[in-house]
Formats: structure tokens, sequence, C-alpha cells
């Protein structure tokens, strides 16, 4: 792998950004892929916390660009109105910010402009989120990592409703940080509260609203018995002519990329999942791996 820190000058300010692409050379119209950390992290903290699942292997074939870049202060101005750490990310043009990314990456590449998606873990689902209202003709479709949505009048996405993309979401049901059923979120041990949100479940339904499914949602265990401690169960939103929106439960995973170690599990919550993040992001985006 080719795997370089840089540099893209924006409103005066020089934001960091690791890229990733195959030591072989990048196939002509391969897509692009943008991985958004989590708080207090930056691009390359959560591209070494995937591990040996990394999010890397999605570029090993030359048909893909994985890029993660860095939030100011390793904050994004996500889809909330609550802050965590730093008052001033909610004066920062991030959705400006990855809208030049993606231009730089796809002009340098020879990417499809068609083919850009976005991938956020935490604060960077929060991130994700925002540009699925502000900015949805940026990219072919979305995951959210540990997410929920912000309850409306916590909400500070420019737009009103998202347009029609395709959503994945996945999301541990004893995550203690992103609470799995909704409600007044906090950070850890009760501190900076985040203000009201939809459960995992309600949110996956917004998006399908948003996407124009009626239909039913089909429910599967995909991994483990069911309903037992690191088991999968997956809710898919389909209809014929519409964007698909697929959530991934955990039963009993935390605060976690699944597939990747568990970080600070007491106070995170453990990864108790055989789900790979990476293979199941790679896999709805149709982003070929290593071994297609």
């Amino acid at each position: 792998m080719d795997i370089q820190r840089r540099r893209l000058e924006y409103q005066n300010r020089r934001r960091g950004y690791t890229v990733v692409r195959s030591s072989s050379g990048v196939a002509a119209g391969a897509a692009l892929v943008l991985i958004l950390h989590g708080t207090l992290q930056n691009g390359e903290a959560v591209r070494t916390r995937t591990s040996a699942k990394s999010f890397d292997e999605l570029a090993a074939t030359g048909r893909a660009v994985i890029a993660y870049p860095d939030a100011v202060r390793r904050e994004w101005n996500g889809a909330r109105k609550a802050v965590m750490f730093w008052r001033g990310a909610k004066d920062i043009d991030d959705v400006g910010f990855l809208r030049a990314l993606v231009a730089e990456l796809v002009g340098e590449f020879g990417l499809d402009q068609q083919r850009v998606y976005v991938a956020g873990f935490s604060l960077g689902g929060q991130m994700t989120m925002r540009l699925l209202h502000d900015a949805p003709e940026l990219m072919a479709g979305a995951a959210i990592i540990g997410a929920c949505l912000p309850a409306p009048d916590n909400r500070t996405c420019h737009g009103d409703a998202p347009a029609a993309v395709p959503v994945l979401l996945i999301h541990g049901t004893a995550d203690p940080v992103a609470s799995y059923t909704g409600g007044p979120m906090t950070g850890p041990l009760g501190l900076f509260p985040k203000g009201e949100h939809l459960s995992a479940e309600a949110t996956a339904a917004y998006f399908a609203t948003g996407n124009g499914i009626t239909d039913e949602p089909e429910v599967e265990w995909v991994h483990g018995a069911p309903a037992s401690i690191g088991s999968v169960r997956r809710t898919e939103y389909r209809q014929a002519g519409r964007p698909p929106v697929r959530l991934y439960s955990v039963i009993g995973g935390g605060h976690q990329i699944p597939g990747a170690p568990a970080v600070t599990p007491r106070l995170l919550g453990p990864s108790p999942s055989p789900l790979s993040a990476a293979a199941a992001v790679g896999e709805f985006f149709g982003v070929p791996d290593s071994e297609s």
C-alpha cells in the first residue's frame, strides 16, 4: 500500500488527511471512500484503530482510494447543535472542506465523481449525517457507525430533509455513549451532554422514509444465535427504484468499530461480534476488497 500524510489549504487553514492507495496504481474511474473519525481522534488514529480489519484493504485492488481527513481540533461540525469540547467547532465549514478534499482527490487520481462514499464513526457519523442533509450530491452512499440522528430541535443541518442516498448503519445495542435506544445522550461518565437523539432504529427508519421507501423492513439474524451476545440483526429497507437503507444491530456491542480491537472497553463497552465494519461497508458500497 502507498500511505501518505498530506495537507490541504482550505479557508486559511492547513487541514491534514491520510490517503491510501494501491502501490501498483489506481484504476481509471476508481471509487473514493472517506472515513471520518470520532471525537478526540484524527484520520490516522481511526485508521490505526481498525487494525487488521482496516478500511485500507478496500484500496488493495486499485479500484478505490481511501482518505482519512482530520477535523480541526479533532471535533467535526456535525449534525447536532451540542458540542463536545470546543464551541468553536460549530464555526468550522467542514462541509466545504470535505467538498474541497473530494475535488482534490478525484482530480488527482482520475476517480469517478459518481462513486464517492463517506463512512463515519461516532462524531464522524454525525458529520456524515450532516453531509446527507447539506451535501447529498457529494456522495453515492453513506455509512454511519455508532451514531444516532439528533432530535429535530438538536439538529443543525441546513437541509430540511435528506436526499435519497443509500445508507448503512452499524450500532451496538449496549453503546454507553451513543445509546441505541436514543434519548438524551452524554459522553463517558455522564460528561459533555449532547442533547436528544432518535434511536438507532428510528434513525434507520428516518433515512428510509427520506429515500421514499414505504414497504416494511425485512429483519434477519446474520451472525450468531438470535439475541445472544455478539449476534447481529440486519434490518433491511428495500423497495424497487429506491436507494436502500440497512441497519446492523450488534447485540451487546459497545461504542466500538466492529471487527477492530475494542478500545478502552471498560469505558466504551465491548466489541463482541464477528461482523467486520470495513467488510460490511465495502460490500454495501460495492467497493471491492483485496480478495475480489
